[in-house]
């Protein structure tokens, strides 16, 4: 294929790429939208194509889905602010959660919007249930 095209090709794919999730990624969230949204995700097994929640007090908020060796038996999906360093001043939680490694788990910490974790929808276990 001519070099060209290749690269026009790319360009297609990368234009489509980044433009499916950017509605998603840039609704504003209130606490409630927040709860719908997490709520309609865990709803369904499979983890929706964009992983970009919205924003939520100025921060992103993004569904993280782990899975080691065994997939997707012990797949954990995590709904937390993405790289949040002031994680109480933005109004979350530091939440440890049990999440696959290699043919173990270990806790990892993860700032969860407070609305989430008083809810207790922050993170779930699809396959598990």
């Amino acid at each position: 294929m001519p070099r060209q095209i290749k690269a026009a090709l790319l360009g297609f794919a990368m234009a489509v790429a980044i433009s499916a999730p950017a509605a998603a990624s840039t609704d504003i969230l209130a606490d409630g939208d927040l709860v719908n949204r997490a709520a309609t995700v865990f709803a369904n097994k499979e983890p929706p194509s964009d992983r970009i929640l919205g924003i939520h007090h100025g921060q992103m908020v993004v569904l993280d889905v782990r899975c080691a060796d065994v997939c997707p038996n012990y797949t954990v999906r995590i709904v937390h602010y993405a790289g949040a360093p002031n994680c109480t001043q933005l109004g979350g939680d530091v939440v440890s959660v049990d999440v696959p490694r290699s043919i173990t788990s270990g806790p990892e910490q993860f700032c969860i919007p407070h609305i989430l974790v008083s809810r207790r929808l922050y993170a779930d276990k699809p396959y598990q249930r």
